[in-house]
């Protein structure tokens, strides 16, 4: 009896033991090809305030005028290496001008320049990480559900980062809402948006961003809400950043 016991337990410890290195050896993979691109637009920010002292953007989101001030913008999949997805962005602006830059994710790993956030793998589902390593490796797809984008349903993996701060005198709330194509790991809408509450003073800030047209299937026409893909490159890796380090502090659950 007791042979068996110890069996019984050392199975267990091996099966326990195998699911553990399954899931922290997950495949990755590119969702995309080369020549695949992905076109966002129609930019909208929103910002109020009636603290007398605030200002436009906030300090530490500059990006966020450089939406308002974007018409559209292009990702263009121009090389991909195992896991590697090299892309490059075109940024067209309001009065005409345009900017042009480079930049690439490792779907595994989370290592990127640019692209970080854009890209994540191809098939993943609710619970597992958004790289396997780096600082999103404990970031968990909160759920895959089917959302309309190409006229009709496609599964999205959906992230929703959100907490409250307490501290210096002010309360911030944050919320960051990211969808991806299930199957080809693209970002399709996010959400993202700050309140700070000061006194009797209250300064909050949102945008928003979804996919208008694209190579791989056919996009229709979204509301006047939807904004850039620069939301997600530039702005969410910090705001995800900031929550980290202030969920150090004084965390509100």
């Amino acid at each position: 009896m007791g042979k068996q016991i110890v069996l019984s337990a050392l199975v267990s410890l091996f099966l326990l033991f195998a699911m553990i290195v399954t899931a922290i050896a997950q495949t990755r993979t590119a969702g995309v090809s080369v020549n695949d691109w992905f076109k966002y637009g129609n930019a909208a920010v929103y910002w109020s305030s009636n603290d007398p002292s605030a200002t436009f953007p906030p300090p530490g989101y500059e990006a966020l005028k450089e939406w308002n001030d974007t018409q559209w913008m292009r990702v263009d999949v121009t090389a991909i290496s195992g896991t590697n997805i090299t892309g490059q962005s075109i940024t067209h602006y309001k009065n005409g001008t345009e900017t042009t830059s480079g930049g690439w994710v490792d779907v595994d790993t989370g290592d990127g320049v640019n692209q970080t956030m854009a890209f994540i793998s191809a098939n993943l589902a609710a619970g597992d990480t958004i790289y396997n390593s780096g600082s999103y490796s404990t970031t968990r797809i909160n759920e895959t559900i089917p959302r309309t984008y190409a006229g009709g349903v496609r599964n999205t993996n959906h992230l929703n980062v959100s907490s409250i701060y307490i501290g210096d005198g002010a309360q911030i709330s944050y919320s960051t809402n990211v969808y991806w194509d299930k199957s080809t790991g693209i970002v399709v809408e996010e959400s993202i948006g700050e309140s700070n509450q000061t006194g009797a003073y209250t300064t909050t800030w949102s945008a928003w961003m979804g996919i208008t047209d694209s190579k791989v299937w056919v996009v229709p026409e979204f509301p006047t809400w939807t904004s850039t893909l620069l939301i997600l490159i530039v702005v969410t890796p910090a705001v995800l950043a900031i929550y980290k380090r202030r969920l150090l502090k004084t965390p509100i659950h």
